[in-house]
């Protein structure tokens, strides 16, 4: 079976780990600053603080801006859980706005009519590898709720250019921008996530709840006499700390970066040219070949002229040997969300239409060429079963 994503690794991958292992630092050593370095100079960032996981990197990017009861925090209905769990956490209200049906991604459009005074954070989602017009959201969310900041979720993205050519993650128009290192993504740290920021304030805030809120900078000690043993915490914080191992194998992946991105981007091309006539499905836009990161690519199956459902597609591509995935179930309608604000299916007819259609097909650099052909010959095989649909006038 030919997975929808998985890790690629090699032995220097292996030998950095190993080199880890064989070292004085398990957690809290030179590894960590060496991957935050690499991750800063990638995204043209002044800086990045490196945590366990991408939930935690949303949470500790919403926790320093402040984020917490009486705050909106608005983010697209088509993401990961996380996005929204990250402001429920600290206490604030989660406030969805739609999406484009064929892209997924949050728009100037569908981010307006739920903009206001009230909004305190905005989290474009950089869907698929897809950066979001970052500059047209900016300029309505400054315009519209001019108190609110806003945080990238750059899960999916890294190595994905906006459209100026800049990468995801400079924060040309964000505060601060957050990374998933979970092995289906770019790049692998076993699980792993990361913050990119500038402003020297949000760092330190960073800084401090991924481990605790605890201090031993003796310029903010209340009992700086008490000795070199010793430290405070001034604010509630977690253990968010990234093992040394993980940094390691991340950084070591980091060298491969352009690699990864430029087989992703073979594979899309191939892609997007085998089943460019193909009218039973629709494919992401060409013109984002070379500005995708392409974490995913998301066909759309079970249109108005195909007599197979998106079920059918995802079981008969099984049986040839394809396996795919669905990304995502509008988290506005999970039920935790749906229990706590309602949804009214109507304000996300975007985000409806996306999840019925989309179906994620294999993508990932250690692809080979021949598994690349298997399933470019089995989408088109699959389409080919479809029957034609006949519309009925009443």
């Amino acid at each position: 079976m030919i997975p929808y994503g998985r890790q690629s690794l090699n032995e220097d991958d292996i030998a950095a780990v190993t080199q880890v292992l064989r070292g004085d630092f398990l957690t809290q050593g030179p590894a960590i600053v060496e991957f935050e370095t690499k991750l800063a100079d990638r995204c043209n960032a002044d800086h990045s603080v490196a945590c366990n996981s991408g939930t935690a990197a949303l949470h500790m990017a919403y926790q320093s801006l402040g984020i917490g009861p009486g705050d909106v925090v608005v983010v697209p209905a088509n993401t990961f859980l996380a996005t929204a769990n990250a402001a429920v956490y600290l206490g604030a209200d989660v406030r969805f706005c739609d999406v484009d049906p064929q892209s997924g991604l949050m728009t100037a459009q569908t981010l307006e009519p739920v903009l206001d005074c009230d909004v305190s954070l905005v989290v474009p989602v950089h869907f698929a590898g897809m950066a979001c017009d970052m500059k047209a959201i900016a300029e309505l969310v400054r315009w519209t709720s001019p108190r609110a900041k806003i945080v990238e979720d750059a899960s999916h993205a890294i190595g994905a250019l906006h459209r100026d050519g800049s990468p995801v993650g400079s924060l040309e128009w964000s505060a601060m921008a957050t990374f998933s290192f979970h092995p289906v993504k770019h790049i692998a740290a076993g699980e792993g996530g990361a913050v990119t920021v500038n402003d020297p304030e949000l760092l330190e805030k960073l800084r401090g709840f991924r481990c605790h809120g605890m201090t031993k900078d003796p310029t903010k000690l209340t009992k700086p006499e008490e000795g070199p043993w010793y430290y405070e915490m001034h604010d509630l914080g977690f253990n968010y700390r990234i093992p040394e191992a993980s940094c390691a194998l991340a950084s070591s992946q980091m060298n491969r970066l352009n690699d990864f991105l430029n087989r992703r981007r073979a594979i899309a091309e191939a892609y997007l040219s085998a089943w460019s006539t193909c009218d039973i499905i629709k494919l992401p836009n060409s013109e984002d070949l070379h500005y995708s990161a392409w974490h995913l690519f998301c066909l759309h199956v079970g249109l108005k002229n195909d007599s197979l459902d998106r079920a059918d597609w995802m079981s008969m591509l099984q049986q040839r040997g394809v396996g795919s995935q669905v990304h995502y179930y509008p988290v506005c309608d999970q039920p935790y969300y749906r229990n706590r604000y309602g949804c009214d299916k109507t304000h996300f007819t975007g985000a409806f239409e996306h999840y019925r259609t989309a179906l994620s097909v294999p993508m990932y650099p250690a692809m080979s060429d021949a598994q690349v052909q298997t399933v470019i010959e089995s989408v088109l095989d699959v389409a080919s079963q479809s029957k034609p649909v006949v519309s009925h006038a009443a």
